[in-house]
């Protein structure tokens, strides 16, 4: 999905995820989506928070997250996002809550990564209404490198500056833990072919 609005240009290729017909998935996806992640990759300059299953790209106008052996799997926006680095009890907090907000229905996605090899280790959890969801993986107790949370509408959580928005936890190379936020509502998923429950 690609979206224009307050918060800025917006790419969220998880949509696309969801039961696709892989004989004409790469084709597809690079028609969607090609010319418009090659834009966001080059406004979004920054500081690289990379680590072995995803690249992190943050700078004063935006921020993009993609993993290294699925580049297909693209989030990014033009917002300025805040971040900072936290400590390993704050992340699993923060971590611990995005999942609590997915499974009570208040987070529309969530996506884990907990490796960088083969087989890949993730979650991937993805909400089209009250009670239609996809989900692939399994959420795990250890800490993933890489997490990110979608709020669409205001919840009571303290994650986020007024309850909505992204967060995304990236545990880096060196073994620090950053949380990157960009508050604000966000669009509703639509509804890609048919979504299992």
């Amino acid at each position: 999905m690609i979206t224009n609005s307050v918060q800025g240009l917006q790419i969220n290729t998880d949509a696309s995820l969801v039961d696709p017909n892989w004989d004409e998935f790469a084709t597809e996806h690079n028609r969607r989506y090609g010319l418009i992640i090659s834009h966001l990759k080059s406004v979004v300059k920054g500081k690289s928070f990379d680590n072995g299953a995803i690249k992190l790209r943050v700078g004063p106008s935006g921020y993009y997250a993609q993993p290294k052996r699925f580049p297909a799997a693209f989030f990014g926006e033009t917002t300025a996002p805040e971040h900072e680095f936290v400590s390993e009890d704050e992340a699993r907090l923060a971590i611990w809550e995005a999942f609590a907000l997915y499974r009570s229905g208040e987070a529309k996605s969530v996506v884990a990564y907990y490796n960088d090899g083969e087989p890949a280790q993730i979650f991937f959890g993805y909400r089209t209404g009250e009670s239609r969801r996809y989900e692939m993986g399994w959420i795990r107790t250890e800490l993933p490198l890489h997490l990110r949370v979608v709020i669409e509408d205001p919840c009571s959580t303290e994650l986020l500056d007024g309850g909505s928005g992204v967060l995304i936890y990236q545990r880096t190379r060196s073994g620090q833990h950053l949380l990157l936020r960009a508050s604000g509502k966000r669009l509703p998923y639509l509804a890609y072919g048919e979504v299992l429950d």
